[in-house]
């Protein structure tokens, strides 16, 4: 089934007396992997509790990533192996911070379609939002994303209806409105080194992590690490940062000498990206 098609059966239902989620979920029988038909229920809180992991919802709308400037893109999500759609960079980038912050499991992008019901101001409408998210304590979240600037009264309006219908749901809501431009670039830069082959061997690990207690300048860390070939420790450095393992300013310009402490927190596991 195409989204186009889904579109089309999500509308005909746009006018229900109550509020639905519509969904296209996984189906191992079928040859694209994926139910022929649309699914959708009362918006309540025993849909929210079902396993979407299981149902694996596919993408339910056609992406108009060519209006926003952008050639559509998918970002490469390590902790399930597969590729999450992003139809614009404002939206990858968010993506990528989602990424950073380490939180989040599993995402799928535009899930569902959400059928406003007549008892809502937003009636004969539906909505898709960009993102559901699987957090690391198994609770689902929902994520909009659209820039600050674009957010007109319509379109909170939107949100508002959005948010309501995701706490009946039991799931947190959130738009995602934009990090700072700079700090922004700097993670871009850390998560080139997200990469398995940029982690650096156990011994090496505790090395830099050892040293940086009391703060070292990125530079002192790649000497420290690897003095034959200080720049070969550059992605180690990064890598660790990009874990935050290592913990640094990111409104600062990043160069060698950006100052990274070691952070007090539990470690995590590698990000592995192939």
């Amino acid at each position: 089934m195409k989204p186009a098609e889904i579109a089309r059966m999500i509308a005909r239902r746009r006018f229900s007396k109550e509020s639905e989620l519509h969904w296209v979920p996984r189906d191992h029988r079928s040859e694209t992997g994926y139910a022929n038909n649309t699914s959708f229920a009362p918006v309540d809180r025993s849909l929210g509790r079902l396993d979407w992991s299981v149902i694996d919802p596919m993408k339910v709308r056609v992406s108009k990533g060519a209006s926003h400037f952008f050639t559509g893109s998918e970002y490469f999500w390590s902790r399930t192996r597969s590729h999450v759609w992003c139809e614009s960079q404002f939206e990858r980038d968010e993506l990528m911070w989602l990424d950073f912050a380490g939180q989040v499991e599993r995402v799928w992008s535009q899930p569902f379609g959400v059928v406003f019901g007549v008892r809502s101001p937003m009636a004969g409408h539906w909505h898709v939002p960009d993102f559901l998210l699987q957090m690391s304590d198994g609770s689902y979240a929902v994520r909009d994303v659209k820039p600050k600037e674009r957010i007109d009264e319509s379109v909170q309006l939107q949100f508002d209806e959005t948010a309501r219908l995701s706490a009946t749901l039991g799931w947190h809501y959130e738009v995602l409105a934009g990090h700072s431009v700079h700090a922004t670039r700097v993670v871009e830069w850390l998560s080139a080194s997200r990469h398995d082959r940029c982690r650096p061997s156990a011994d090496i690990e505790d090395k830099i992590l050892d040293a940086a207690t009391q703060g070292k300048t990125r530079r002192e860390l790649c000497e420290l690490a690897s003095p034959d070939c200080p720049l070969l420790a550059c992605a180690w450095v990064d890598n660790l940062a990009w874990r935050r393992l290592l913990a640094l300013d990111l409104s600062s310009v990043f160069n060698s000498n950006t100052l990274l402490t070691t952070a007090h927190r539990e470690r995590t596991d590698a990000i592995s990206v192939r």
